[in-house]
């Protein structure tokens, strides 16, 4: 057992150091990007592609808080075309969130954590919208929606109130995210993988560090509907189709979500 736990350790050390490195790396090409002398496009596809490994190798040994940052780093980066001096800001402090959490992970255990994501910079292009006419807001949504083109459509749509966003592909991940990151506000689908947002609902009730976290379900049934058999009460339905916009307004107002 103890060797097993001093090669645990030792890939865990060999991946915070890499991920060091791969920041002071970024840290260079985000200042060559400012300066001109790498083209955006070209300096950007290499850091999706470094957030991607990291993120991917963060995952598989249980780094949650270096995923999710090297997670929404990428999806910023992914927004942008042509980066201005406030964006390439903003990408540096994703960097030096990295850089913190893999120097001391130890640091952000629980509200440390939680606050170092909550004050990462938004996604404030995500849906094509002029950022300088929406007012990005200090509220977490943590989204649950495994079908890619259905979470654009809902992230799209809290981009452009000014919520803040985060995503997760499965039940499973997410409540290691709402354990790790305390959202404001959890939007789950009724249909995943392994469990469904029924379920994910119920679990995240009866953990001691979400059980007062509010969360609506997003599902093409109406209520009442046997698939939606114990949905705890509260818990307010997104319809999709024509009347998610208002769905999505109400449960914000029952939830009181501002």
């Amino acid at each position: 057992m103890a060797d097993i736990d001093q090669i645990e350790q030792g890939l865990e050390s060999e991946f915070l150091e890499e991920v060091q490195d791969v920041v002071a790396a970024l840290d260079v090409l985000l200042g060559n990007i400012r300066s001109k002398t790498v083209k955006p496009s070209e300096g950007l596809d290499r850091l999706g592609r470094d957030m991607l490994t990291i993120a991917a190798r963060g995952r598989a040994l249980d780094q949650t808080l270096i995923t999710i940052v090297a997670h929404r780093l990428g999806e910023f980066a992914a927004d942008l075309k042509e980066p201005t001096d406030s964006d390439i800001d903003d990408m540096g402090v994703f960097l030096e969130a990295l850089r913190k959490v893999a120097e001391a992970p130890s640091s952000f255990a629980g509200e440390a954590g939680a606050r170092l994501v909550r004050d990462l910079p938004g996604r404030s292009k995500a849906g094509g919208f002029d950022p300088k006419d929406v007012k990005i807001t200090n509220v977490e949504i943590l989204l649950v929606v495994p079908e890619k083109a259905m979470s654009r459509i809902v992230e799209r749509e809290l981009a452009a109130c000014g919520y803040r966003v985060s995503n997760a592909r499965t039940p499973f991940q997410a409540l290691e995210t709402a354990v790790v990151t305390r959202p404001d506000m959890v939007i789950a689908s009724a249909v995943l993988d392994g469990i469904s947002g029924i379920d994910l609902a119920c679990a995240l009730g009866a953990i001691a560090g979400t059980k007062d976290l509010p969360v609506a379900v997003l599902t093409s049934f109406s209520a009442g509907h046997p698939s939606l058999e114990g949905l705890p009460a509260g818990v307010p339905l997104i319809r999709k189709g024509a009347t998610f916009g208002d769905d999505l307004a109400e449960a914000f107002s029952k939830l009181k979500i501002t």
